[in-house]
């Protein structure tokens, strides 16, 4: 895979955390990404779990910016049911 800086190819898999995600562009959305829970570590977000993210810019994203947003959704899952919680 290419570097954190470069613009991240439109699906692939990738570890936040110790959880796998996968990444998938959606094409028709411009700048809009899926994002799932893999099985993989115990803990964290559900498997199948995930969110949909999308730059009001509609500009590619890099691996890293993808991290940093796995991770904004790692911090408002519920540890203790694996999804975000209503409050």
């Amino acid at each position: 895979m290419s570097s954190g800086s470069d613009v991240s190819p439109d699906a692939f898999e990738v570890t936040v955390d110790g959880f796998e995600f996968s990444v998938r562009y959606d094409l028709s959305q411009p700048g809009a990404y899926h994002y799932t829970r893999l099985a993989g570590a115990p803990g964290g977000p559900a498997v199948g779990y995930g969110f949909t993210s999308r730059g009001s810019d509609g500009r590619r994203r890099t691996t890293d910016q993808h991290v940093e947003s796995i991770r904004g959704f790692l911090d408002a899952v519920d540890p203790a049911t694996g999804y975000i919680e209503d409050d």
